[in-house]
């Protein structure tokens, strides 16, 4: 199983691809306190589902691990993605309770 850090390096890897389809000078920090679905965010809802399915993929690629982050968050009221921190923190809890 991965470990935070694996979790943070795959987050990472989900944000550059992320970047890249993000117009010039609006791109995510590499940064835990970076905003996601929060005030200041700089992701519109296509953004949003774009760094979703990045980090799904990423985790997939990775660690053969198969994970629907929106289906999971659902009930935890959007916590899990108000920043690139408390992303990783949440999928260090899911991946290592798999279902």
């Amino acid at each position: 199983m991965p470990d935070k850090a694996d979790i943070e390096s795959a987050v990472f890897r989900a944000i550059d691809r992320v970047n890249e389809l993000l117009p010039a000078g609006v791109e995510l920090e590499r940064s835990t306190s970076e905003p996601l679905a929060r005030p200041g965010s700089k992701l519109d809802s296509m953004g949003m589902v774009n760094l979703v399915a990045a980090v799904e993929d990423e985790i997939a690629q990775e660690y053969g691990l198969q994970i629907q982050l929106l289906d999971a968050v659902a009930g935890d009221a959007g916590e899990p993605l108000e920043t690139i921190g408390s992303l990783i923190r949440y999928l260090s809890r899911v991946v290592k309770t798999p279902k």
